[in-house]
Protein backbone atom coordinates (compact mmCIF):
# COMPACT_ATOMS: atom_id res chain seq x y z
CA UNK A 1 0.00 0.00 0.00
CA UNK A 2 2.56 2.13 0.67
CA UNK A 3 4.29 1.76 -2.56
CA UNK A 4 1.36 2.34 -4.35
CA UNK A 5 0.92 6.14 -2.28
CA UNK A 6 4.49 6.76 -3.34
CA UNK A 7 4.25 5.91 -6.73
CA UNK A 8 0.65 8.10 -6.85
CA UNK A 9 2.10 10.80 -5.40
CA UNK A 10 5.38 10.74 -7.29
CA UNK A 11 3.24 10.70 -10.59
CA UNK A 12 1.11 13.60 -9.17
CA UNK A 13 4.44 15.41 -8.43
CA UNK A 14 5.66 14.72 -12.14
CA UNK A 15 1.89 16.08 -13.38
CA UNK A 16 2.14 19.22 -11.09
CA UNK A 17 5.71 19.79 -12.93
CA UNK A 18 4.39 19.11 -16.40
CA UNK A 19 1.46 21.67 -16.10
CA UNK A 20 3.54 24.34 -14.25
CA UNK A 21 5.81 24.34 -17.38
CA UNK A 22 2.80 24.79 -19.55
CA UNK A 23 1.21 27.53 -18.15
CA UNK A 24 4.66 29.47 -18.00
CA UNK A 25 5.18 28.62 -21.64
CA UNK A 26 1.59 29.88 -22.39
CA UNK A 27 1.94 32.78 -20.19
CA UNK A 28 4.91 33.76 -21.86
CA UNK A 29 3.57 33.35 -25.26
CA UNK A 30 0.07 35.02 -23.99
CA UNK A 31 3.08 38.50 -23.23
CA UNK A 32 4.39 37.81 -26.76
CA UNK A 33 1.08 38.08 -28.04
CA UNK A 34 -0.43 41.13 -26.41
CA UNK A 35 2.81 43.10 -27.33
CA UNK A 36 2.30 42.34 -30.75
CA UNK A 37 -1.36 43.51 -30.78
CA UNK A 38 -0.26 46.22 -29.00
CA UNK A 39 2.14 47.44 -31.79
CA UNK A 40 -0.14 46.31 -35.01
CA UNK A 41 -2.82 48.33 -32.82
CA UNK A 42 -0.36 51.54 -32.71
CA UNK A 43 0.26 51.04 -36.55
CA UNK A 44 -3.22 51.42 -37.68
CA UNK A 45 -3.48 54.47 -34.93
CA UNK A 46 -0.94 55.71 -36.96
CA UNK A 47 -2.05 54.97 -40.23
CA UNK A 48 -5.73 56.75 -39.00
CA UNK A 49 -3.94 59.66 -38.30
CA UNK A 50 -1.77 60.19 -41.71
CA UNK A 51 -5.08 59.06 -43.47
CA UNK A 52 -6.82 61.80 -41.45
CA UNK A 53 -4.25 64.24 -42.16
CA UNK A 54 -4.19 63.12 -46.14
CA UNK A 55 -7.90 63.96 -46.10
CA UNK A 56 -7.33 67.42 -44.58
CA UNK A 57 -4.81 68.48 -46.83
CA UNK A 58 -6.71 67.14 -49.63
CA UNK A 59 -9.61 69.80 -48.64
CA UNK A 60 -7.45 72.63 -48.39
CA UNK A 61 -5.88 71.68 -51.78
CA UNK A 62 -9.96 71.18 -53.13
CA UNK A 63 -10.51 74.76 -51.30
CA UNK A 64 -7.63 76.31 -52.65
CA UNK A 65 -8.52 75.52 -56.51
CA UNK A 66 -12.19 76.56 -55.61
CA UNK A 67 -11.26 80.20 -54.89
CA UNK A 68 -8.60 80.58 -58.03
CA UNK A 69 -11.39 79.76 -59.61
CA UNK A 70 -14.01 81.24 -58.02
Amino acid sequence: MEELIRDTEAKLKEQQTILANKIRAAEDSLMRDKELYLKVTGALEGISILQQRLNEEVQEDESSVNVALG
